[in-house]
Formats: structure tokens, C-alpha cells, sequence
């Protein structure tokens, strides 16, 4: 977007919610670079395209991902438009605040971490959750073979009623 050199703060917008600020964001775009609904054709329907210029419907990621792409423009850039508008402050100093947590993440091994996230190019599958405190199975399995309800067990070893519902059927 040609002319948005450091233009300073955001125009004083009232409170929006983010629907309407993508929903600025999106309309000026295409203003300013000429473009009709046609122009994403294919990338969203011409209904949703309008609900979203009207601020009544959300963007989902892929969504947003698409629409950027279509129109020729970054999707931080889209994002920083609509934070500034929402935070009151200029584009770039959204963009600052981004990059140095950004720098952060790196500097944190995030990206390491989110290497770990893959296998063979792919997501890797996600382990579950904690796994069962062995004590407490066989102490609320005890519980029951002494003929103990759920709720006394759950009493009695001071466990919620719902962990104690999981560990009644082991054994």
C-alpha cells in the first residue's frame, strides 16, 4: 500500500469489536487497490465476503489466510490494520510489539519446540494427558473392593469425583 510510511496513529475509530475491524481492514484493501468482490472469486463466497465487509460474521484462520493471499497483501499486515485499530496505535507499532516477541519465542527455543510438533512433515500425534498417579489408582481400587461408593472414595482420598469415576474401572 503505497503512502503508509510511519502515518502515525490509527484514526480515533470508537470501541469495535474485531468482526468490524477486519471488516475496515478488508473494505479499505480492496478500495485502495481497486478490486470488486469478483476479484475473490473462488477464495470465499461472494455472501460471506459481504457478511464479513458488514462485520456480522467471523474470519476463520484459513479464511483470512486465503482473502490475504487473493488481495495481494501480507496476513501480518492484514493482522496489524486490525490491532491497530483496535489498540489505537499505528500499524507499525503493532508490527514492532509482534516482532519483539517474536525475537523472545526464538530466543525461548520455541521454534525448536514447535520442530518437535513434527514427524515426517506431518503434526505429530499429541500424547495424552497426565498419566494416572498409580497410587491413587490403587488406592481408590482398594476403596472399591472394600465396597466403598465413588463419592466416599472421592471423599476419602480427597481426589475429584470425576478422576475417581476413571480410576473405578482399572484393575
Amino acid at each position: 500500500m503505497v503512502g503508509l510510511h510511519d502515518c502515525g496513529s490509527i484514526l480515533p475509530f470508537e470501541i469495535l469489536n474485531v468482526k468490524e475491524e477486519l471488516a475496515i481492514t478488508l473494505r479499505t484493501i480492496r478500495k485502495l487497490k481497486g478490486l470488486g468482490y469478483e476479484a475473490l472469486a473462488g477464495t470465499i463466497s461472494q455472501s460471506n465476503l459481504s457478511l464479513l465487509e458488514q462485520g456480522k460474521i467471523q474470519a476463520t484462520l484459513p479464511t483470512l489466510v486465503k482473502v490475504a493471499e487473493t488481495l495481494g497483501i501480507n496476513l501480518l499486515t492484514l493482522m496489524a490494520l486490525c490491532l491497530a485499530i483496535r489498540d489505537k496505535e499505528s500499524p507499525e507499532s503493532e508490527l514492532k510489539k509482534a516482532q519483539k516477541e517474536l525475537l523472545c519465542f526464538i530466543e525461548s527455543g520455541g521454534l525448536n519446540i514447535m520442530e518437535d510438533q513434527m514427524q515426517d512433515g506431518a503434526l505429530k500425534k499429541r500424547g495424552r494427558g497426565t498419566r494416572a498417579n498409580a497410587q491413587s489408582v490403587s488406592a481408590v481400587i482398594s476403596l472399591r473392593k472394600q465396597g466403598k461408593t465413588q463419592a466416599e472414595a472421592a471423599r476419602e482420598l480427597g481426589l475429584p469425583t470425576s478422576t475417581v469415576q476413571r480410576y473405578w474401572q482399572k484393575d
